[in-house]
């Protein structure tokens, strides 16, 4: 040990060294360093200001007094004086005296050395979902992709049950809340020498607890660990033996495609006859009349139906054919308006003959399905399909009138 700067500065010297000051050091700072090795955490003053310094700060140079060897510096220490008199195994007096005058003193030091070992602990944790409950679950939107009638059946007189295939695209929110018990199953330990087990305490962490958990397919969702674990979203906590139980909320946006079969059931408003076919005929009873009764019987209907008329009936009733005439007149130059309320509507020519049915109208044209089924009518009535390529198109101007129940006609 000794305080006399100029055997401090030889023993520098000797090594290639030149004193420094360690920046972000935990104590005073005063060191020396190989102008080779001189670092960014280094900063260099000259000899004097070593010197003021070193007196200021009341601080002894410890060394060992081999010479150096190959790169090595030695071992040496700046330390305060009352941290060398503490070390030394002279007496504090005989200590003191000898550093104030200036000498070197050989003596014997305690040293306590600070021996950094670097252990890597790797933890296999295994974790387990023990309860799971879907708090939420809303279908925030769904859009209908396709409708296809599978069959119509008459359930009664006037009840007609539909079947129809329909395929959703739904839109979900759902909220599901794990409980999830973890637990270190294998550890593997990494140093530089070699320890015994037992003189290595392991302590599980909760934070690695809950980045595994994250990172592992417990939970569905794809989340950033590091992020999920600075929120604080999951709860951990220790419980019997080395196991943690954690709780967390998952939300997740699902897109599910779901087919559906309906069946619906429909109220007849009307019936009309389309379409009349004689299946079987069979003569149940006949016989032969006179042809001079069969005369007579037709001359008495024409009379009965002359009987009564008068001159002033009879130019009333020319008054009355010529006033429905120009009625006629009237309701030809008039427009009929089509629109979407007569698809399914019969249709029929002036006499009332069956013509077909209207299924489909596109402004003011009517398409006409001259042999509708079923199913047809009842597209037109729910308004379910455009007509098809065997439909005859009919204008307004071609219509004579239009009924709640059918569409007339005009002959021509």
């Amino acid at each position: 040990m000794t305080t006399d700067t100029e055997r401090i500065r030889e023993w520098a010297e000797a090594r290639d060294a030149v004193p420094v000051r360690v920046r972000d050091s935990e104590d005073h700072g005063h060191s020396f360093a190989r102008r080779d090795e001189m670092g960014e955490h280094h900063e260099e003053y000259t000899w004097d200001e070593f010197e003021q310094r070193f007196d200021d700060d009341d601080l002894v140079f410890v060394y060992h007094e081999e010479e150096p060897t190959g790169e090595e510096m030695g071992f040496f220490e700046i330390v305060e004086r009352e941290h060398a008199f503490e070390r030394a195994d002279l007496g504090r007096d005989e200590l003191e005296d000898s550093l104030r005058s200036g000498e070197t003193v050989t003596t014997e030091i305690v040293e306590t050395q600070v021996v950094e070992r670097e252990i890597v602990e790797r933890d296999t944790i295994e974790s387990e979902v023990i309860d799971t409950d879907l708090v939420e679950r809303d279908v925030v939107d769904s859009e209908l992709v396709s409708r296809e009638v599978v069959e119509t059946e008459f359930v009664s007189d006037d009840m007609i049950e539909v079947t129809v295939d329909e395929t959703h695209l739904d839109t979900i929110e759902e909220i599901e809340r794990y409980i999830v018990e973890s637990e270190v199953v294998d550890v593997d330990i990494e140093q530089e020498e070699e320890l015994e087990r037992d003189d290595i305490r392991t302590d599980i962490e909760l934070e690695s607890v809950q980045r595994s958990i994250l990172e592992s397919d417990v939970v569905r969702s794809n989340v950033t660990p590091d992020d999920v674990v600075q929120q604080e979203v999951i709860q951990s906590q220790r419980t019997e033996g080395d196991a943690v139980q954690s709780e967390l909320l998952e939300r997740r946006t699902i897109e599910e495609e779901v087919t559906e079969r309906l069946r619906m059931q429909y109220m007849l408003e009307d019936t009309e006859l389309i379409e009349s076919e004689v299946l079987t005929s069979e003569v149940l009873e006949g016989e032969i009349i006179d042809v001079d009764e069969y005369e007579s019987m037709a001359t008495g209907e024409m009379e009965t139906g002359a009987t009564g008329t008068t001159g002033d009936e009879t130019m009333a009733s020319t008054g009355a054919d010529a006033e429905m005439g120009a009625t006629d007149e009237m309701a030809e130059a008039s427009a009929i308006e089509l629109s979407h309320h007569d698809q399914g509507k019969d249709v029929v020519d002036e006499s009332g003959q069956q013509i077909g049915m209207v299924a489909e109208v596109e402004g003011q044209t009517a398409y006409v399905d001259p042999e509708p089924g079923l199913t047809d009518r009842l597209k037109a009535r729910m308004d379910w399909g455009g007509h098809g390529d065997d439909d005859y198109p009919v204008e307004s101007s071609q219509i004579l009138e239009i009924t709640d129940d059918e569409v007339v006609i005009r002959s021509e």
